[in-house]
């Protein structure tokens, strides 16, 4: 039972519902509008909140170059990028990993599919040696253009860079592509000035 439990909450990961009246403030978790990443400012394009019934599981924050208010443009930008989630509940890391990757293949070709597969494999591998995020533990998903995809938890490195290039845009879809995570989500990531919903659960 617990297991189904645990199951059960890591596909809410990219299922949830997200709140964009609800700010990450509103939770104790406050986005820098700025970062530095190897020499190069970032600004936070968006943050969101996601749901699963009325469980709140993260907040989540994207850094870009510049700002983007559609998918393509956050996309096509170049230079450093990041995706920062604070877990407002502990989650198995072993189901990020397989969501994540559910998440990938729903957004991708079946070629550009298979051609990630070694990425992947690197990801699961790296995420095998933890066992869970816990809540206000802060996950980031790196992309450092001369290194690759860096998974971080609280900034630490989970493990070495992933070089493939086309591997963060990939991850990027999950929650930007034609079939994100929750459009609500995407929104609130591009910064969309969406109606408030589930304003019952603040």
């Amino acid at each position: 039972m617990r297991g189904c439990l645990g199951a059960c909450v890591m596909m809410a990961l990219l299922s949830a519902t997200a709140v964009r009246a609800q700010s990450a403030e509103a939770f104790g978790v406050h986005y820098a509008p700025t970062l530095n990443v190897e020499g190069r400012d970032l600004t936070l394009n968006g943050t969101g909140v996601a749901y699963r019934a009325l469980v709140k599981l993260y907040t989540v924050g994207l850094y870009l170059p510049a700002k983007a208010h559609q998918s393509s443009e956050a996309l096509a930008q170049s230079g450093p990028k990041q995706l920062r989630f604070v877990l407002l509940r502990s989650m198995r890391v072993d189901e990020v990993g397989k969501l994540i990757t559910r998440g990938i293949e729903h957004n991708s070709s079946r070629q550009e599919f298979f051609r990630l597969i070694p990425a992947i494999r690197a990801m699961g591998e790296q995420f095998s040696r933890m066992k869970r995020l816990n809540a206000q533990d802060v996950f980031t998903i790196a992309y450092m253009p001369e290194r690759g995809t860096v998974f971080l938890v609280n900034d630490d490195p989970v493990g070495a860079a992933i070089a493939d290039p086309q591997f963060f845009p990939a991850i990027l879809k999950v929650w930007l592509g034609s079939d994100p995570a929750t459009t609500d989500l995407k929104n609130a990531l591009l910064d969309h000035k969406a109606q408030p919903v589930l304003s019952a659960l603040e």
